[in-house]
């Protein structure tokens, strides 16, 4: 008999505005240099698209738990190893197509086809079967127990796509989204109209246009003589230009979103994991933030991924401790210093001032840091998992799908080739385990395992400064992947 679980919700409707339309411009710096796609699944998606074209069956809500989007309502059976869902009534694809469970099971079943290669599989590969209850009702039976499963589904990428439609979505981006694809551009304008039959109401907005602008400098620059509306991630340095300007409003507030360096810990020297946790524990965490990114931007994280306000936060510090550093090196074969090359772009903001910050940090314990800056354009492509050390990007997530994602053996997005069966296990133990405080307590040991013998080195968390046209309206300050853009306006 399936039990009632956590977040049983039902999303109420919104209010009006009474100034509706325009059109919303944002950046994507095109980081897959064009080959980006439609396909929500595909290594190369286009990200920026995505959350404006797709529904999911779970969305997450302004305190990031789950809440209902094609989902009503969810219950799984004792062992959390079924869960059921009951699917919205009443919605439309944007081709006219009546949306029921076959295209939920066919979404499901397609996102984990070894062929795509999905990044989701790392996450969403527990799956072992979608059971279609009834035209409105499925069943979702796991590998395994996980306790959390909800969580998962809140992936930006975990989109419901029209049954039978295959590869052909790369190009149709068909989902049941606020907006619709008009022209697709990844290299130029990629434009989007609102979708009228939107089951949760016409979106405020006519339309979206998503152009491509490499580098944040050139977003910058963009913003500032109006051709876009919004700016992520805004250096902390720049925030006084902007607060108390009538052009422009400030949005505040803490996410997941981080910088942080992957080294692959399947290349040498990195290969050894005294060498790994010496040019982590070396730094200087405060200091590093208040040089690199600036004094309220980011507060400090420990080498995982799980940020503070996930209820699976491992409640370890990371002090730095040279004298440690110097003698893991030693240890290490490294007495007399260490050379590598650290691979960086101009692709976010801070990508260059983080790898200087280090470069200068690193050279209190004879540790030579070679900066190489790589063209942003294609950054993910050619540099991003294909050289041994390099700053990279990772947008807000669960704990539970970040520790997979990053970390799980194999995982299609492991970036730091990390390959450690004993972690593997604690993941699976942590998913199966009912009881709260004693699933906390393992998903702790996971993370004490990444700084302990991890390979990313992970020294904060963004306090998010989102920069806008004080023109835009109801861009609610959560996190960029839960905003409710139907809501979303712009006066004229």
């Amino acid at each position: 008999m399936l039990r009632k679980f956590a977040f049983i919700l039902i999303l109420s409707g919104f209010t009006l505005m009474v100034q509706a339309g325009g059109t919303f411009r944002i950046a994507h710096a095109m980081e897959y240099g064009g080959a980006e796609n439609l396909n929500p699944y595909d290594p190369n998606r286009f990200s920026p698209t995505i959350y404006f074209l797709y529904s999911r069956l779970v969305r997450a809500d302004s305190q990031d738990t789950p809440s209902p989007d094609l989902a009503t309502h969810w219950s799984s059976n004792d062992s959390a190893t079924i869960w059921r869902f009951k699917l919205r009534k009443g919605v439309t694809f944007h081709d006219g197509s009546a949306f029921d469970a076959a295209d939920v099971a066919y979404s499901l079943t397609y996102l984990l086809d070894p062929e795509i290669d999905s990044p989701l599989i790392s996450t969403l590969g527990i799956i072992n079967s979608v059971e279609i209850i009834d035209q409105y009702t499925i069943d979702i039976h796991l590998k395994s127990a996980h306790a959390d499963f909800p969580v998962l589904l809140m992936d930006y990428r975990a989109c419901i796509i029209p049954q039978g439609i295959g590869e052909a979505i790369r190009a149709k981006g068909i989902g049941t989204g606020p907006f619709i694809i008009s022209k697709l551009d990844p290299e130029g304008i990629t434009e989007l109209v609102a979708n009228k039959d939107y089951f949760l109401g016409p979106p405020q907005l006519d339309a979206i246009e998503v152009i491509a602008i490499i580098d944040n400098n050139a977003q910058m620059q963009a913003f500032m003589s109006g051709q876009i509306d919004l700016v992520q991630r805004v250096n902390p340095r720049l925030e006084a230009l902007f607060r108390g300007n009538d052009r422009f409003s400030v949005q505040k507030f803490a996410t997941g979103d981080k910088n942080l360096i992957a080294f692959r810990t399947d290349v040498a020297p990195f290969d050894d994991h005294r060498v790994r946790k010496a040019i982590r524990i070396a730094i200087d965490r405060q200091k590093f933030i208040n040089t690199a990114i600036g004094h309220g931007g980011a507060v400090v994280a420990c080498d995982h991924p799980v940020w503070p306000g996930d209820p699976y936060l491992w409640p370890g510090t990371c002090d730095q401790d040279q004298a440690l550093a110097r003698r893991l090196l030693a240890e290490a074969g490294y007495a007399d210093g260490l050379e590598f090359d650290l691979y960086t772009s101009t692709l976010s903001a801070n990508g260059v001032s983080m790898a200087e910050v280090y470069q200068e940090q690193l050279s209190e314990v004879n540790v030579k840091v070679n900066i190489i800056l790589a063209p942003a354009d294609g950054y993910y492509g050619d540099i991003w998992m294909n050289k041994s050390a390099c700053v990279t990007y990772w947008g807000h997530r669960p704990a539970d799908q970040y520790l997979n994602e990053l970390y799980r053996s194999g995982g299609s997005w492991n970036d730091t080739f990390w390959n450690v069966p004993e972690y593997d296990a604690l993941l699976d133990q942590a998913r199966s385990e009912l009881d709260f405080d004693k699933r906390r307590a393992v998903y702790w040991q996971a993370q004490e395992m990444l700084f302990e013998k991890g390979g990313s080195f992970m020294p904060f968390h963004y306090v998010n400064i989102r920069v806008m046209s004080s023109r835009v309206n109801d861009l609610e300050p959560i996190m960029e992947f839960a905003v409710p853009w139907y809501k979303v306006s712009k006066t004229p």
